[in-house]
Parts: C-alpha cells; sequence; structure tokens
C-alpha cells in the first residue's frame, strides 16, 4: 500500500514512544519558570549571575550536541541504533537531577551550579538527540511525523502542566512549601517517571533500520556537520528554531516576575494561569496538525507565530491595567499557538533527514536534530543571559528588591517587545521553506518503492 493517508502508526508505540516527554518536560518551562528564580534569588546567586551562567552553560551545551548527534548515529547495539542511549541517558539525568532540584538552603556558589547543571545538560541531550533520531525509523510518510510528534508535545504539555501546577494544587492538600519545596517536587516527579519512561519505550517501541541507510562506519569530522549547515532546507528551519525558541525562553524567564510585579498576582494564581495556559495548548494542538496537513507544515507555522506575536501586543496593553483576567486572556492567546512551532519544526526535520538519506545514502538523524536541539539551546542562553541582563541593566529591575514604576514597566517592555519581534522573524523565516507534500512523497519512493510500511 502506498497511500500516505492511510498510514498510522499504532496507538501503544507512539504513547509508549511519547512517555519520554514526561521527563524531558521538567527540562523546559519548569526549569526556566521556578528553577532560575530559585537561583537567583532563594539560592542567592544574583539575577545577573544565574542569567550569565544558564548561557555560558548552553552555549557550552551546543559544542557537546553535535558529539551526541555523531554518537548516536555512529554506534550501533545488539540492542539497535538508539534504545542502548536512551538507557545511558536516564542515570545521567536522574543523578543530576537530584542535586539540581534538590539543592542545600545555604553554602550554594557558582561552581555548585555549574558543575551538576553541565552533567544535568549532558543526560538531557543524548535523551534528546536520541528520541528524535528515533522518528524517521518509525514515521515515515509526511503527516505521520507531525502524529508522531503530536503524542509526545501533548504528553510534554500535559507533564510541564502538571509540573507548573504543584505550586497551586499542593496547598490545597495542606502542603505548604516554600520554592526551595515547591522545586523539589518537581524534581521528585522527574526522578520517578525517567526509569518508567524508559522501560515503556525500550520494550515497546521498534528500533530497527531507517529506509536507505547503508549503515556506513562512521567517523566523526566537521563534514557532514557542515554540510547539514549548508542544506538550505535546514537553514530555515534552524533560523525558525532559533527566534521561536528565543521567543519562547524569554516569556518563560520573565513570566513569574511580570506576573507578580506588573499584574500584581499571587504564586497561586500565577500558577493557575500557566495551567489554563497548557490546557489551551494541548487543546489546540491537534488543530494546529489539521492546518498542516490541509495546507503545508511552515504554513501552519507561519500562522501559528503570527498569533503569537500578536499576544505580546496584547500582553503590554493588558499590563497597563493589571489583575488576573487581563493577563489570563494574553495567556490563553499565547497558549493556543505555543505548541506549534515546536512540532512543526521536528517534523520538517524529519522530511530533511530523509531527503538528505535519499541522496547519501547515510542516515544523519542524530545530527541533524543536535544541531536543531542547539539552535533551541542558543535562543534560550541568549534568553536568559542578555534577557537577564536587559532587565537588570537596563530596566532596572531586581526581584525581591523595591523597584520603581520605571523599572516595572521597563520590565513588561522587555517582557513583550522581545518574544514579539521574535516570533515575527520566525514567521518571515517561513515563507521560503521549500520541502513540501509532494516533495516528500518523492522522496519516500525513492528510498523504498514499496510504499510505507506499519510497524504493528
Amino acid at each position: 500500500m502506498t497511500d500516505q493517508t492511510s498510514q498510522r502508526l499504532s496507538l501503544p508505540r507512539v504513547l509508549a514512544f511519547s512517555s519520554l516527554s514526561i521527563p524531558l518536560a521538567g527540562v523546559g518551562l519548569p526549569l526556566a519558570v521556578y528553577l532560575s528564580p530559585l537561583y537567583a534569588n532563594e539560592v542567592g546567586l544574583g539575577l545577573e549571575m544565574t542569567g550569565l551562567l544558564f548561557m555560558l552553560l548552553r552555549f557550552w551545551d551546543v559544542f557537546t550536541d553535535p558529539v551526541m548527534g555523531y554518537l548516536v548515529d555512529r554506534y550501533r547495539s545488539p540492542l539497535g541504533r538508539v534504545r542502548h542511549w536512551i538507557l545511558l541517558s536516564i542515570p545521567l539525568l536522574a543523578i543530576a537531577t537530584y542535586f539540581v532540584y534538590m539543592p542545600p538552603r545555604t553554602g550554594v556558589g557558582p561552581a555548585y551550579f555549574v558543575g551538576w547543571m553541565l552533567l544535568f545538560y549532558v543526560g538531557f541531550t543524548l535523551l534528546q538527540t536520541s528520541r528524535s533520531a528515533w522518528v524517521p525509523a518509525i514515521a515515515t510518510t509526511y503527516d505521520e511525523r507531525s502524529r508522531l510528534f503530536l503524542w509526545p508535545e501533548i504528553v510534554s504539555t500535559l507533564s510541564m502542566l502538571t509540573l507548573l501546577a504543584l505550586p497551586a494544587l499542593l496547598p490545597l492538600f495542606g502542603f505548604e512549601l516554600d520554592r526551595f519545596g515547591q522545586v523539589a517536587v518537581m524534581g521528585a516527579v522527574l526522578l520517578v517517571s525517567l526509569p518508567v519512561a524508559g522501560a515503556l519505550s525500550f520494550f515497546f517501541v521498534p528500533d530497527q533500520p531507517v529506509p536507505g541507510d547503508q549503515g556506513h562506519a562512521m567517523k566523526f569530522e566537521l563534514k557532514p556537520i557542515l554540510a547539514a549547515l549548508k542544506n538550505q532546507m535546514f537553514g530555515r528551519l534552524l533560523a525558525m528554531e532559533l527566534l521561536a525558541g528565543t521567543a519562547i525562553a524569554v516569556t518563560a524567564a520573565n513570566y513569574l516576575f511580570v506576573a507578580e510585579y506588573v499584574f500584581g498576582l499571587t504564586g497561586g494564581q500565577s500558577s493557575l494561569i500557566l495551567m489554563i495556559f497548557f490546557i489551551v495548548a494541548v487543546a489546540a494542538m491537534p488543530l494546529w496538525l489539521l492546518l498542516a496537513k490541509r495546507t503545508e507544515k511552515n504554513v501552519a507555522f507561519r500562522a501559528a507565530t503570527m498569533m503569537s506575536a500578536l499576544s505580546y501586543i496584547l500582553y503590554f496593553f493588558f499590563g497597563q491595567v493589571g489583575g488576573f483576567w487581563p493577563l489570563l486572556v494574553g495567556a490563553v492567546i499565547n497558549g493556543a499557538a505555543f505548541s506549534a512551532p515546536i512540532i512543526l519544526t521536528r517534523s520538517m526535520t524529519a522530511d530533511v533527514v530523509e531527503w538528505h538519506t535519499s541522496r547519501t545514502g547515510e542516515n544523519r538523524a542524530g545530527i541533524y536534530y543536535s544541531i536543531l536541539t542547539s539552535a533551541y539551546k542558543i535562543g534560550s542562553s541568549l534568553a536568559f543571559g542578555v534577557g537577564y541582563l536587559m532587565v537588570g541593566q537596563l530596566a532596572g529591575f531586581h526581584p525581591g528588591e523595591p523597584n520603581t514604576p520605571e523599572a516595572i514597566n521597563g520590565l513588561l517592555m522587555i517582557f513583550c517587545l522581545l518574544p514579539g519581534v521574535l516570533y515575527l522573524g520566525a514567521s518571515y523565516a517561513s515563507w521560503t521553506y521549500p520541502l513540501s507534500r509532494a516533495m516528500q512523497m518523492d522522496v519516500a519512493k525513492s528510498l523504498d518503492p514499496r510504499g510505507p510500511q506499519t510497524l504493528d
């Protein structure tokens, strides 16, 4: 059967694969929203120092990503292409999670933070890269790849929703926790989910050769990395990922500050809005995939980023009013478009990997996804480093201290202007992305004339 629309992966396999998103979710927005303020304020590293350390760490992580991508592409095992890397990443990430999410209340300096965060990011990168490199093997059609990234994103968003909701839910059950306690609970959830997700993916997700991959033994060299970077299709994706990822990270890094100092919300109200934000994000995901299926993936991406840019205009005007409901309205609009860029760029990367394989006989999924991850991390590092520097030095805002109205308004300006401009840039970058559905179908047929095969 060659009709791509009729080929669907079994839902149990998709859900088993998606379970890896549970621990990965803890390295996303929860880390930015709660962990960075914890180390900046409660631990006492300071806003500018925390931002600088996050930036330097993520830039270092950028150099390790291609190495991880090479390792995933190069070294097979009797377990397959990917599963052994999943198993290795879990203990690394678990050990680092314990020390990062459960720091001592006193005596924590930059060395402690940098040391454990380095291990944390190594484990995270290995898990994320190997999981992403799995996709071209288990989803072989244009729309099926979007579906395979949809479910992990749903699981990821629900996981983030759970983690972010904990500060609001725990007091309802009689647990009054400070910021240290809240972050520690998040860490405990991650520690439990890591081995469970690893086991589900190991036993229920197939790990088989990719069509067209000749299985060459590859040496570590810069040539394939440079070739990926010179790929014009992939270059567009990197620009889209970098710009959208930076916008997301700027929002996450400053959300709690804006909610408290600009809109005047309590911690519980801030967490409640985040819960609603992610509920809306989950509900909207199938609609963006439907739009991508009816048009093209880059068209859906462009619509989502334009919608996100609009939400920051609303955030600015609502900030002049303040209060719970104005922030909630902005968050609902922003949340509806939140996940689409993440899903679509990863789905498009799988298409580009397949295009590369059809021309070289080499599956470079690990390298391509590691570079894509690097683009996101560069954006995240800039958001923390430059963003916190701008908030502290240009706006004159410092959490936990008396702030002038001018400083608070400066915080709001940076919170709105930076992400809005970045989303507009991402939208512009998507206009010339060339790999269409028709092109992908031709590529797939050149790799396997039988057409896409089910994995049941």
